[in-house]
């Protein structure tokens, strides 16, 4: 009897894992970038059960197949174009299938990302290709016809924003509506680009600004920083010039080492006096507003400490010191 109870016990206990563990694989949301899915004609659950994998949006094909069986998901597909992704459950996945074709996709672009990231970003929603659009965007006459400024391409001009972007769209209509969003919001903050001096100097120094900030606050600082180095025709010496040319290649550094502080491209401001030649991000609207109305101090050098906060100095000498203190 007593063996009985035992093996009772330990079925009780393996058949309740088992339920745990469909519970979990059905209904706790994971989370995937939201990206275009083509449904072909012909595609089957276990066809799109692989697309799905391979986007690392489902993590079992064989749950996503039977899940869309039991649910006759597979017979009720229309070919078309289906948004997945975002923070979904296998069941809401399985869903989407059943309520068909998707209209459009909202994609989220954080500020300070570069037109490469942003582009691919795109890319990598299944919207548009790379190519399109980043021939798009260096196009002169349609970056004059949405900027209204003849400027090599659209960097720092697409807004950072949320979009909910037609699936049946054109790469100028994509960045069009991104451009359109930013001097939107130019508007709104009572900025004005053809009557602004320098608009696009300024524009450049915000892109830094915004990829030097940390904590809210330090934006008018840190512009400050650079247009008194500016001023004294010093180097800015700012890293994320140097990330911004290290970024297509996929490398990302904590630290610059000394040889890539020297590496000659017009966007290195340890080699280079002034400005790059463009903006290295898309900055939002408070590090524009930063440039445009800077804090006034002495300050020329700054460092970020443990905490994320940046630590400004006046002197060579007193930056190092204060670095040795942390």
């Amino acid at each position: 009897m007593k063996h009985l109870r035992t093996a009772l016990l330990i079925g009780i206990v393996l058949i309740s894992m088992v339920f745990i563990t469909l519970a979990y694989i059905l209904f706790i949301p994971s989370f995937a970038e939201k990206r275009i899915v083509n449904i072909m004609p012909g595609d089957n659950a276990g066809v799109i059960g692989k697309k799905l994998s391979a986007e690392s949006i489902i993590h079992s094909e064989t749950m996503f197949k039977m899940l869309a069986k039991l649910r006759s998901a597979d017979r009720n597909m229309k070919p078309g174009s289906y948004v997945f992704g975002g923070r979904t459950n296998l069941w809401q996945t399985v869903s989407r299938l059943r309520n068909g074709k998707s209209e459009t996709i909202v994609i989220t672009f954080p500020e300070g990302m570069s037109l490469y990231k942003t582009l691919m970003k795109i890319d990598r929603s299944g919207l548009m290709p790379y190519d399109s659009l980043v021939a798009a965007a260096t196009d002169s006459a349609l970056v004059r016809k949405l900027t209204g400024f003849k400027y090599p391409s659209l960097e720092g001009f697409l807004y950072p924003e949320t979009y909910s972007f037609p699936i049946a769209m054109s790469a100028d209509s994509i960045l069009a509506l991104q451009t359109e969003q930013f001097f939107k919001r130019m508007k709104s903050a009572a900025i004005n680009p053809k009557e602004t001096p320098d608009f696009y100097t300024k524009l450049i120094l915000a892109s830094i600004v915004e990829k030097e900030a940390g904590p809210a606050g330090e934006r008018e600082i840190i512009a400050g920083v650079f247009l008194n180095r500016l001023s004294i025709g010093m180097r800015l010496q700012s890293c994320p010039t140097v990330d911004y040319i290290l970024e297509p290649k996929g490398i990302k550094r904590e630290v610059l080492s000394y040889r890539e502080t020297q590496i000659r491209s017009p966007y290195n401001t340890y080699m280079n006096g002034g400005l790059p030649p463009t903006p290295i991000a898309n900055p939002s609207i408070e590090s524009i507003k930063a440039v445009l109305q800077p804090a006034h101090h002495s300050y020329l050098y700054f460092f970020a400490d443990r905490k994320g906060n940046n630590i400004f100095s006046r002197s060579y000498e007193e930056h190092l010191q204060k670095q040795k203190r942390q």
